[in-house]
């Protein structure tokens, strides 16, 4: 399973995931199979959509994403191309792996969406 995160600063697998994936500035990944993770920049994910980067995750292969707040429209798309998405639980990267392994992460549907955002 590929599993994506959105983080505003970079520390490795204990970076804290972003309470915004649209507009977090990098994504690290992470192969649950490989135990590998890679590092994205969500200016390389712009697309068409420079906000979202939802549809070039799903040209990727990402198979869920784990963040602290999405808005709705990222959301749906994300679900459109077949990623999960999953609510993060407090602290970095490894710990939400941790909960994911477990399935204790809350699974987000169509309509479930929110985020702080101002734009």
């Amino acid at each position: 399973m590929k599993l994506c995160f959105p983080v505003e600063k970079l520390s490795g697998l204990e970076s804290h995931v972003s309470e915004h994936f649209g507009s977090a500035p990098y994504f690290i990944t992470y192969d649950s199979e490989t135990k590998e993770a890679g590092l994205l920049y969500a200016q390389d994910l712009a697309g068409e959509s420079a906000c979202n980067p939802a549809d070039e995750l799903g040209k990727m292969g990402i198979d869920a994403v784990i963040t602290g707040g999405i808005g709705p429209g990222a959301l749906n798309r994300l679900l459109d191309e077949g990623i999960y998405v999953y609510q993060a639980k407090s602290g970095p990267i490894s710990v939400n792996i941790d909960h994911y392994n477990k399935s204790e992460l809350t699974a987000l549907g169509y309509g479930s969406g929110q985020c702080d955002c101002k734009g």
